[in-house]
Parts: C-alpha cells; sequence; structure tokens
C-alpha cells in the first residue's frame, strides 16, 4: 500500500508481485486515505 501511494507503483503490478488481486490493493489504499484523512481533515482536498 505504502508503494503505491509514496513510489506511485500500480496496484496490479504491486498485486501481481506478491500473489494477491489488484482489487485487494486498491481497497487497501482506499482504506488508508480514508484513515489518514479521518487524522488529518485538509487531506481531502489534496
Amino acid at each position: 500500500m505504502l508503494a503505491v501511494l509514496r513510489c506511485d507503483q500500480r496496484p496490479g503490478d504491486l498485486a501481481g508481485g506478491n500473489g494477491i488481486h489488484r482489487t485487494t490493493v486498491t481497497r487497501w489504499v482506499r482504506e488508508a486515505v480514508g484513515l489518514l484523512s479521518a487524522r488529518a481533515p485538509r487531506l481531502d482536498r489534496a
């Protein structure tokens, strides 16, 4: 999930290399952004 956010790695590439589905990586990224935006109210504007 951090590789997607920090290194701009595509979820499909990351998922394939780790034996998980692309939608799982996408869900993890969305959940992490949701948690971070709850802690930093202005993050939703980025």
